[in-house]
């Protein structure tokens, strides 16, 4: 098998195009032809390895050859269905083998073209078979925000339910604590015991209040109360959290932020979100090759004032971002991720947290480059002017 990248500026750039022929010499040249016009290409030359390269890599359309010694692209095609079924597929095929290729379309591939195929022609299909796999991609994704929302509402009622009963049992046992102090009760032989016994009670009713806390959390969303922020010590608690998967990815991490700026008025859960999506999205972007990671914090003065606001900037060398791509990343339900990774909503939700607090957000990149740049005032909107 074969794999190689080329980044440029081509529309076409963000397409993952896997080919899968058994004749290596016109697998190779047809490769070299669409990746001199941007396109991520993986190469196959038999049912086994194309497995292997869609089990390991992101690909949205998969180009199998009919006709392959052993198991030919309908044996292919049949096992993309089952576990890749969000891959679309074009077959090509020899005039003596269209019989073979409409089958395929019955299978669910989008259509078939005759060897020996046409680059424009190629380019054309392989665009209408991109489109289709992201408007899936969306529609799944939709999907899965509503049984989210469900399950949301779910937790909520689930959380009131428990919390009736939590809390009789809060007063009753602060009712027997009362009733411990009594002096007839105080000098019996079992109130030590008794008093350990009623502890245990409390902390594990502290412990389950916490639980339905954090359900109704997950119902309704993050708690809004905003409170003094240190952004330095915010960013460095989450880089903590994406430690572990920074080591994983071989991912260098560049720290500069210094102490002592001052503190911003936010919701310290939902910032901490934020910064936690834009790093993530981030480390997506470097699975592949590693890279590094930079995030810094910096003071930027305004005409007073009341116009300084805090700078973030979180940098990656990661793939890039496609010129045509760019607009849409803070659209809700966007993703370049595959589905069941990600539901596009986690910088639309991290747009309207910094745009709620009188920021702004927006994302830059290159090809081997992004950067998102957050910036917060120092004094926020109260929480009455938020944006919807």
């Amino acid at each position: 098998s074969r794999f190689s990248t080329k980044a440029t500026s081509s529309p076409v750039r963000a397409m993952r195009v896997l080919l899968v022929d058994d004749e290596e010499a016109f697998v190779n040249l047809l490769a070299e032809r669409l990746e001199t016009r941007g396109i991520t290409v993986l190469v196959a030359h038999d049912v086994a390895s194309a497995l292997d390269l869609l089990a390991a890599h992101p690909v949205d359309v998969a180009v199998l050859d009919v006709c392959m010694p052993g198991r030919d692209g309908l044996d292919l095609l049949r096992v993309m269905r089952e576990r890749h079924p969000l891959v679309e597929a074009l077959m090509l095929t020899g005039s003596s083998d269209v019989r073979n290729a409409v089958e395929g379309m019955r299978l669910g591939a989008c259509n078939y073209l005759l060897k020996p195929v046409d680059i424009e022609e190629l380019l054309r299909e392989l665009r209408l078979a991109h489109e289709r796999k992201i408007r899936r991609e969306e529609s799944a994704r939709m999907i899965e925000a509503g049984k989210l929302a469900s399950m949301g509402r779910m937790a909520e009622g689930v959380a009131h339910e428990i919390n009736n009963p939590v809390n009789i049992i809060a007063n009753a046992a602060g009712w027997i604590e009362d009733l411990l102090e009594e002096p007839d009760i105080a000098s019996g032989p079992h109130v030590a015991e008794m008093r350990r016994t009623l502890a245990k009670i409390k902390q594990q009713g502290v412990r389950v209040r916490e639980i339905t806390r954090k359900l109704l959390c997950f119902g309704r969303g993050l708690d809004p109360r905003p409170q003094p922020v240190a952004c330095a010590t915010l960013l460095r608690e989450t880089l903590q959290l994406v430690a572990s998967r920074c080591e994983a990815l071989a991912v260098d991490v560049v720290v500069d932020l210094p102490e002592g700026l001052p503190e911003i008025m936010a919701p310290p859960v939902e910032l901490r979100q934020v910064f936690l999506h834009v790093i993530e999205n981030a480390l997506d972007a470097m699975e592949e090759n590693g890279g590094t990671l930079t995030v810094r914090l910096r003071l930027m003065h305004g005409q007073d004032e009341e116009h300084d606001a805090l700078h973030v900037a979180i940098t990656d060398t990661g793939h890039g971002i496609a010129p045509a791509l760019l607009p849409r990343v803070f659209d809700p339900f966007f993703s370049t991720r595959s589905v069941g990774r990600g539901m596009g909503l986690g910088l639309s939700v991290s747009y309207g947290v910094v745009r709620a607090l009188g920021g702004d957000i927006n994302l830059t990149s290159d090809p081997g480059r992004a950067v998102c740049s957050i910036r917060l005032p120092l004094t926020a909107k109260p929480p009455c002017a938020r944006e919807a």
